[in-house]
């Protein structure tokens, strides 16, 4: 009776592990690399796309590109086959989330303002910031002159229209007056519009300025306060990020300018999925800025590398 019992168990367990390799694929690969059960760098990692959010205006075939050149950063110097497109079901899934960071960096782009991850460019930022808010503070005020101005006018036009509505209509002359303020009206009218619109478009850049200062703050670990701005974010230190989660591995790519980072935060979201930590090298792959327009893994980059793989 005992033999049966342990027969049965035997089976049981057999048959669990099966249906949970069956079940949980994506998982348990995951788990076997976290767990050293597959010795680093021995078999390639996969990975699938995820969400990609269309805001950033970049295809599926263009990322895929985009993560082969990703790819070529670690597996060119190496000698080794790192990583595996799978269109689903990879080990990783990547998605592009779009978010106050790069809406920033697509503000200033389009503003045509340049940044780079150093002090030099946060202190440029920084005079354009100031700039701009006392631009924005006189545009303000008077933009609230000019409202003030037309609701009186418009009052006062509607309380004449009113007044001979009620006499039952204007004599000609009094009506040709009123047809003269009602098309002073549409032009001044026009004038408070066309400077709300400069004024929202200084607002947005007044804003996304302070949201990517924010940033190089932080990124930059500089000892000053962050901007406080209605509209602006605080500052966030990832461009991208990679998680493990209960056995499953993502990588989230938030904010980039050009396709250098972009092909440059995928390569270093890429390392930590293979183990790899930062690097003190400010030029690195794995450094923690991405403040580089190279895509050339350095002396660093590939001593850690090694360190991951000789595990």
């Amino acid at each position: 009776m005992r033999k049966m019992i342990y027969l049965v168990l035997l089976v049981s367990v057999v048959g669990g592990a099966g249906y949970l390799a069956y079940t949980h694929q994506t998982e348990l690969r995951a788990m076997t690399r976290v767990f050293g059960i597959v010795a680093p760098c021995t078999e390639p990692i996969t990975y699938s796309i995820g969400s990609i959010d269309r805001r950033f205006g970049i295809s599926t075939s263009t990322l895929v590109s985009d993560l082969g050149a990703a790819e070529a950063v670690w597996e060119k110097p190496s000698n080794k086959d790192l990583f595996t497109y799978e269109q689903q079901g990879g080990d990783v899934t990547i998605a592009l989330v779009y978010d106050s960071r790069q809406a920033a960096t697509d503000t200033l782009k389009a503003a045509g303002i340049q940044i780079d991850k150093s002090k030099a460019s946060y202190d440029a930022l920084k005079t354009r910031y100031d700039e701009l808010l006392l631009q924005v503070e006189t545009e303000q005020s008077r933009y609230n002159d000019l409202v003030a101005a037309y609701t009186r006018d418009e009052d006062a036009y509607n309380a004449e229209v009113e007044k001979w509505n009620r006499r039952g209509g204007a004599p000609a002359a009094e009506y040709e007056r009123l047809q003269d303020e009602k098309a002073a009206l549409s032009r001044e009218f026009a004038v408070v519009k066309s400077l709300e619109s400069m004024l929202n478009a200084n607002i947005d850049t007044l804003n996304a300025l302070a949201t990517t200062l924010n940033q190089l703050i932080v990124q930059l670990n500089l000892n000053v306060a962050q901007y406080n701005r209605t509209g602006a974010s605080a500052g966030e230190f990832e461009e991208g990020l990679y998680r493990l989660a209960k056995g499953v591995q993502t990588i989230d790519i938030y904010e980039y300018s050009n396709r250098t980072q972009l092909v440059r935060v995928l390569a270093h979201e890429m390392g930590h999925a293979l183990g790899l930590e930062h690097v003190a090298d400010a030029d690195a792959i794995m450094y923690k800025i991405n403040r580089i327009e190279t895509l050339k893994a350095t002396a660093s980059d590939m001593a850690e590398l090694s360190r991951v793989c000789r595990k």
